[in-house]
């Protein structure tokens, strides 16, 4: 007994250098909320409706997983769990969530970066990270990645507005980050199918199209230095199973070919105001399935969040607006929204906030505030199918606390 507890201290002492190169950190926020959300000035009375409701804002549990092997060389690996503090479950039901936010692998080296095999956030959210932002705030509350990133639709029988960049991380990826050169940072990714597995459309059908064409690409260049920050992102995103060439030439699915290029700018004063401003030109290529040409459409976007921050306190107003799409079909199809909110943060980790948003459509307009899986899920319009509806508008009244650790 006594010879089998010396040879298993032996071999822990052997094993101590090679697990001490070895990094693991365990990091995650808590944040959920309060919220009455309801739709109004419905086209079709029976899709106004409101409710009072708990909602997850997106917790998650981060594991990280660095090793170093050396010559400055490292490893690296992230998991990302989203998980439903209001439910306990995942954030969407029936599918494997356990790494649903930003998960991936690579190597980085301080002299030229870092890569990314994975799945992660691009461009749909370098606004909202760079000038916009609150503290314990909804999902909805973030303009930046709702009325900012959609375009609102009217051809190819959609009932949405598309999100360029899906609200969500990009699967199936291939990512390079840059160094920080004096406040510059780049970032270059591109995905061979960026909502799916590769080749999950019809295979098995006769002359059922590309299965493995779909793919996203993605370019941002940002500045961020002492109080000034500034950037520029472009991505591009082309359906998978787009055509039934050898037939009729019909669309096998409904296309989305989604193009977004967005500029921003923001500076923070030193007593804690912060002004922003950010413009965004998008579009989408859409079809119905079985049609056999597609319609371009296309808008602009605007967008200006302020804030003002002394000592624990941070009070927030945010203002956007969509132009109309173009080859609307002569629809009013624009939209705007806004928010304003106060929050206060207990520590550097806990903080509490109430939040008030709003978007009006215009008649044709088919705009949403953010809403994505189990983040307060905008699905009470529209029969419940996750949309405010042609003309619809969307309020939200939010208390809300977050927990980071």
């Amino acid at each position: 007994m006594q010879k089998k507890l010396i040879a298993l201290a032996v071999a822990g002492l052997f094993a101590v250098p090679a697990l001490a190169q070895t990094n693991v950190t365990i990091s995650g926020k808590f944040v959920g909320g309060y919220d009455n959300y309801s739709v109004k000035d419905c086209q079709v009375a029976s899709d106004c409706r409101s409710e009072s409701r708990f909602s997850d804002q997106s917790s998650r549990i981060i594991f990280n997983i660095v090793e170093d092997l050396g010559g400055g060389l490292k490893a690296w690996g992230q998991l990302d769990s989203r998980f439903q503090v209001d439910t306990g479950g995942s954030n969407a039901a029936g599918s494997n969530q356990w790494a649903a936010g930003n998960t991936g692998m690579g190597l980085m080296h301080a002299s030229w970066g870092k890569v990314t095999l994975g799945r992660w956030d691009m461009h749909y959210d370098e606004i909202w990270k760079y000038i916009g932002g609150n503290r314990a705030g909804s999902q909805q509350t973030n303009l930046g990645d709702g009325l900012m990133s959609q375009v609102a639709t009217t051809a190819g029988g959609a009932t949405t507005a598309q999100t360029v960049g899906f609200a969500s991380r990009t699967a199936n990826l291939l990512m390079w980050d840059s160094p920080n050169w004096n406040g510059f940072t780049g970032r270059l990714g591109y995905s061979t199918n960026p909502t799916a597995n590769e080749g999950t459309g019809v295979t098995s059908a006769v002359n059922s199209g590309n299965a493995g064409g779909g793919y996203a690409w993605s370019a941002a260049l940002r500045y961020n230095n002492g109080p000034w920050t500034a950037g520029y992102s472009h991505y591009a995103s082309e359906s998978e199973n787009q055509q039934n060439v050898a037939a009729t030439g019909a669309n096998v699915a409904a296309v989305n070919n989604l193009t977004g290029d967005r500029i921003w700018l923001g500076y923070t004063f030193a007593m804690g105001l912060k002004l922003g401003f950010a413009y965004d030109w998008s579009r989408n290529d859409n079809a119905a399935a079985g049609a056999l040409t597609t319609t371009n459409q296309k808008r602009g976007a605007w967008y200006l969040p302020v804030s003002y921050s002394w000592g624990p306190h941070a009070i927030y107003a945010q203002y956007a607006r969509a132009g109309d799409t173009s080859n609307d079909m002569g629809l009013d199809t624009g939209a705007s929204a806004w928010n304003i909110g106060y929050d206060y943060a207990f520590s550097k980790r806990t903080s509490m906030g109430i939040y008030y948003t709003a978007l009006s459509n215009k008649s044709g307009g088919n705009y949403n505030l953010k809403s994505v899986g189990g983040s307060g899920a905008t699905a009470i319009g529209a029969g419940g199918a996750g949309t405010t509806g042609l003309g619809a508008d969307a309020r939200q009244w939010y208390i809300g606390m977050a927990h980071s650790f």
